[in-house]
């Protein structure tokens, strides 16, 4: 990698010596500096933040209905920074989109109603924020709204199902794109596994017995032999050592990093073997042996995550039946690959001597395929970029013709909106925006990141990164390339291998994992590792993509690319990055799902920032009791006490004088409208239905908002908050 300390373009390195901020302390006394340009007066000892969760969709409903109080009481105006990760994101990446004015480009065939429009300006208050707050407008369909902000609400509601929005983009679209995906990495693995029992059967002792396969089979058992006699004689190489202390360690850490080899090859050996057999076994039959395989692996690996799954499978650890099944996928796509050189071999019968036409046209078409994965850009031709276009259709679309009534399903100036552009358009009352996501790390040379699996790497107008890489000028970050849709949905990335929520899931699973690099099936992104000084370089399908499907790639903190998927993967909340700043005032609303009141991102920021800042939020078990309603057999709801709560945050300088959090959960109050106990009973999974639904409908939409503005009219009506 780059030595990027002298570094001209913006890159600012880890400082181990700030203990305040955590290692970013230029990168934050510049943002500060950047506020007070931009904002007059900031005070970096009185900073406030809005923390907006994950939870999809689910979660921008709620998000906007909190954030439509605030401004009507005209408080959104007193907040720096607004903070989001996944499905916050969308509700926050579309404020910033309607607050940055960018939108209002000049188009050739614009009429005069759409210039008219496009001298619209949003804002933060009770007049002018994007999705309506001020008073009942009798001319307007909607309460609390003009005809432009009940335009935008218009198009938001009606675009609920927004990976599936229609006027020629449906289910089959996003199908196409899937398959699109799966057969570029199925391809790539088939020409080249293929082309490796090619030449298995290029040996002289390959005849219809299947004498090839048996030696095959036979050298695995070898090196199997060979492993567990190396084990016992490590005994008797430990003689005499007992004396030598260093020594004896020395050489155990040598032989203990060694060992491993024999074990892995023996295994690939009688993996290959299996599958050659498998193949003489079946014979005619190979294809659909094979293709039944990969698709009962896949059902298995599938079944093992389903709830009801659990009392069928007691006896048996989830994770071992995972293995199993994609174990067995990678076995029936052996098995295909097999048939496939015999096949080839047969066309000359070449099975039993060196016939170089059929093993040079096998070359050459594994040579085009290759070439061609080096040729495609990997971020492009993977799914996140459906979810990408599709998100900034819905939450930035082109809003000129949305204000003139027109029901718009491009969104070509988003499409070209970077990140960095954010930060000419800040106003004295908009907030900074900080988008975070998760940079994988299981491969990392740091044992913290390792354990973690990763680190949280922010997007912003004004720098991007993290403590594992450095940050740099988000202007300059892949040569500006970072489009502010882009990452949104990077920072919404839920499916992504190596990555799972707080470092955890199936998705971690290495085996998994590596099925999914392998066919590209990631909504995450391929990125320019800040560090670099070379930053236009373009991520490949082959490399890093394909590539980085097995351990030994060492995709980590130090390799050209960086993977970054959604940042509930490190925390989910968006509170870690407000925490840092020492915010006086923190907002957070937690939408993510959570039906059993486990309180697990809650749990896992206050631990992140209590050793990584040495930051304690008092809040203890009787006070989340609070936030808990509970159902009895017969579907009768106790309400909970409140949606909201209030507590300390103590920073670690004892001079500094506390901040307040004021923690939102989604849950049921008291006192709830009419409509929203109607939906309750209809849908008794609100309003915790599962983030898989990412297909909202109007009223399912309105639910969340509309509870969303009735917990915050009860913060913002607490005296114990000091605005």
């Amino acid at each position: 990698m780059d030595n990027p300390e002298n570094d001209s373009q913006g890159y600012v390195a880890w400082n181990d010596d700030d203990a305040r901020y955590g290692g970013a302390v230029k990168v934050i006394e510049q943002e500060v500096s950047f506020l007070k340009e931009k904002r007059g007066k900031v005070d970096k000892h009185k900073l406030k933040g809005i923390a907006l969760s994950g939870g999809g969709i689910r979660s921008a409903s709620f998000c906007l209905g909190v954030l439509q109080v605030l401004a009507r009481e005209n408080r959104l105006k007193d907040f720096e920074y607004l903070s989001t990760v996944s499905g916050g994101g969308y509700i926050g990446g579309s404020l910033s989109w309607l607050w940055s004015g960018l939108w209002k480009q000049k188009r050739p065939q614009q009429g005069q109603q759409e210039k008219q429009a496009c001298t619209r300006t949003f804002g933060t208050g009770r007049d002018d924020f994007p999705y309506g707050c001020g008073e009942r407008n009798s001319s307007a369909p909607d309460a609390d709204m003009n005809r432009d902000q009940a335009r935008l609400m218009r198009h938001l509601r009606q675009h609920g199902k927004y990976l599936i929005p229609g006027k020629g983009i449906g289910f089959m679209s996003f199908l196409s794109v899937l398959l699109r995906s799966i057969t570029m990495g199925f391809v790539t693995i088939l020409a080249l596994v293929s082309l490796g029992f090619h030449l298995l059967h290029l040996t002289p002792v390959f005849d219809d017995s299947g004498l090839c396969m048996s030696y095959m089979l036979l050298a695995g058992f070898a090196v199997l032999i060979f492993y567990f006699l190396a084990l016992l004689i490590y005994g008797l190489l430990a003689i005499g050592y007992e004396h030598k202390m260093t020594l004896a360690y020395l050489r155990r850490r040598r032989w203990e990093t060694w060992i491993k080899w024999p074990l892995v090859v023996a295994l690939l050996l009688l993996f290959v073997g299996a599958a050659e057999s498998l193949r003489l076994l079946l014979e005619q039959a190979v294809i659909e042996a094979g293709g039944a395989a990969a698709l009962a692996g896949s059902l298995i690996a599938w079944f093992s995550q389903q709830s009801k799954a659990t009392s069928y499978l007691k006896i048996i650890p989830r994770s071992l039946v995972i293995y199993a099944g994609v174990l067995l996928m990678f076995l029936g796509l052996a098995v295909l690959s097999d048939q496939l050189a015999c096949w080839l071999l047969s066309i000359s019968n070449a099975e039993a001597a060196f016939n170089p036409g059929p093993l040079a046209a096998h070359a050459g078409v594994v040579a085009i395929i290759l070439l061609s994965a080096w040729l495609v850009p990997v971020n492009k031709v993977s799914i996140h970029r459906y979810y990408r276009d599709r998100l900034m259709e819905t939450f930035m679309p082109d809003v000129c013709d949305v204000l003139v009534g027109g029901d718009s399903f491009v969104a070509t100036a988003a499409n070209q909106t970077g990140v960095h552009k954010l930060k000419d358009t800040l106003t004295d009352s908009v907030p900074y925006h900080i988008i975070n996501t998760n940079i994988v790390l299981v491969e990392s040379e740091i044992a913290k990141f390792r354990g973690r699996g990763g680190d949280n790497f922010i997007l912003s107008p004004c720098y991007s990164g993290s403590n594992a890489t450095g940050w740099r000028q988000t202007e300059t970050l892949a040569g500006g390339s970072i489009t502010l849709p882009t990452a949104v949905a990077i920072s919404g990335a839920a499916a992504n291998p190596d990555a799972g929520v707080a470092g955890k899931g199936i998705t971690v699973n290495p085996f998994v994992s590596a099925l999914m690099a392998i066919f590209n099936l990631r909504l995450g992104y391929w990125c320019v590792n800040p560090a670099m000084k070379k930053q236009k370089t373009n991520p490949n399908y082959l490399i890093p993509g394909f590539w980085g499907w097995h351990g030994s790639s060492k995709i980590n903190e130090k390799s050209s690319f960086v993977q970054l998927s959604d940042g509930g993967h490190f925390e989910n909340l968006a509170m870690y990055e407000l925490l840092r700043r020492h915010c006086k005032l923190i907002i957070c609303c937690d939408a993510e799902q959570d039906k059993d009141f486990a309180f697990e991102s809650l749990a896992n920021v206050m631990e992140k920032v209590r050793v990584d800042f040495g930051i304690e939020i008092e809040l203890d078990a009787d006070d989340l009791t609070k936030l808990q309603y509970s159902v009895d057999e017969h579907g009768n709801v106790t309400y909970a006490e409140s949606g909201y709560l209030i507590a300390e945050i103590r920073y670690p300088d004892a001079a500094e004088a506390s901040g307040k959090l004021v923690y939102i959960k989604t849950t049921l109050p008291h006192d709830l409208p009419g409509d929203i106990i109607g939906y309750r009973r209809k849908n008794p999974d609100f309003p915790d239905e599962t983030t898989a639904d990412q297909f909202f409908d109007e009223t399912q939409m309105e639910a969340y908002r509309i509870l969303g503005k009735h917990i915050a009219t009860a913060v913002v009506g607490d005296g114990e908050i000091a605005w």
